[in-house]
């Protein structure tokens, strides 16, 4: 939850200063570029030193980010409170992400880790409420979402305390682990053996579908508003948010169900079938604004599914002992691959904005259909033991 509620708070935050347009996309991408460097940093990390350790280094970023954004006086202090907050996310999120498929048994490994991602969204509703109810002061803002992320800081070392390593890692690090706290072995799948496309290729799709995720949604929730409606900032990312946090919840217990390959195909088909009806329909939209949140809803479902399942794939598909590497990888190629975009996209009209986020989305759309053609199923209750064989 914490790492979309200062994702977000990144774009809220183009409302407490006055800047110039050229300034905002600074803003605008700065949330990337911290996140890459982040995962960068920490998916080495804890594959060195373990999941467990590395989510501890964390919360003292947090700490320090909080604060500074607290009392952020001038758009230089807010952007290094910003850029220490989202290091923090960046490392914590790659680990959370490979963490949780090495917690839960195959049976319901999907279901668990598209439950954990989803209650991401839960964050973004939460900072854009803390905005909307009240408070048109940006002084009480800012201590509204400061004191937030601090009041949650315990809380997490509390939990984070109770959580022992990764069973997965400790075995790949040949350390000694208590195996009957995860009965990771035993189980329906357990003895099937899969063959994984060249690393080469997981590289290419992991990042290709992650950098269609990261810059379309990023376009089409996040600076949006900024850029062409900013007195709709809020409530398109509170919007978003809510929407995909239900629908989320629905998907992620069906994902033990459901073939990855087949649901990374449909939704991506479903979020450029989407992004394309609002570029065809911008300008009559203006006027009929609940045709228009009609579309984004839709939209905000069929493109979290998307990001659901690709973020899954993505770092799921490596053996253990590199999972944390090869992730921060495919993140670094796509957060690094959207920065420019984002950048670049505060200058363009909009309906040449809309084509540009279609275009994103179609490639996407390529990646996904290529990895249905000649990648493997990797849910389904499949364990991720199935290729710790392999040597990447």
């Amino acid at each position: 939850m914490i790492e979309a509620y200062i994702y977000s708070i990144a774009y809220i935050a183009s409302n407490w200063v006055s800047v110039p347009r050229p300034l905002i996309a600074l803003l605008s991408i700065w949330p990337p570029l911290w996140l890459l460097l982040g995962g960068a940093l920490m998916g080495p990390l804890s594959d060195t030193i373990g999941r467990k350790r590395s989510l501890y280094i964390s919360l003292i970023m947090y700490i320090i980010g909080s604060m500074g954004l607290i009392f952020s006086i001038n758009y230089v202090i807010l952007l290094i409170s910003l850029a220490i907050l989202m290091l923090a996310v960046g490392g914590e999120y790659n680990t959370v992400m490979i963490s949780a498929h090495e917690y839960f048994p195959s049976g319901i490994r999907s279901r668990i880790v598209y439950l954990i991602l989803n209650f991401t969204n839960l964050g973004g509703a939460l900072a854009t409420a803390l905005v909307l109810i009240n408070i048109s002061s940006m002084i009480l803002q800012k201590l509204a979402l400061g004191l937030t992320i601090l009041i949650v800081i315990p809380i997490l070392y509390l939990l984070r305390s109770l959580i022992p390593e990764s069973p997965y890692w400790l075995r790949a690090r040949r350390l000694p682990y208590d195996n009957s706290r995860f009965d990771l072995i035993k189980n329906r799948n357990s003895n099937i053996t899969i063959r994984l496309p060249s690393l080469t290729t997981r590289i290419a799709i992991g990042g290709l579908i992650g950098w269609s995720y990261t810059t379309g949604f990023t376009l089409l929730v996040l600076t949006f508003g900024p850029y062409y409606f900013p007195n709709l900032t809020n409530w398109l990312i509170f919007a978003f948010s809510i929407s995909s946090l239900i629908s989320g919840i629905a998907i992620g217990m069906l994902a033990d169900t459901i073939s990855r390959k087949s649901l990374l195909l449909l939704s991506s088909i479903g979020s450029l079938i989407t992004s394309m009806l609002i570029l065809l329909l911008i300008r009559s939209l203006i006027n009929a604004q609940y045709i228009f949140w009609i579309l984004f809803i839709l939209f905000s479902i069929l493109i979290n599914t998307y990001f659901l399942t690709e973020d899954t794939l993505k770092s799921e598909y490596w053996v253990t002992r590199r999972r944390g590497s090869y992730t921060a990888i495919v993140r670094v190629i796509s957060l690094g691959g959207s920065i420019p975009v984002i950048f670049l996209s505060s200058y363009l009209p909009v309906s040449s904005y809309l084509i540009l986020a279609a275009v994103i989305f179609s490639v996407g759309f390529a990646a996904s259909l290529t990895w249905y053609l000649i990648g493997v199923e990797t849910g389904r209750g499949i364990s991720i033991g199935a290729w710790e064989h392999g040597k990447q």
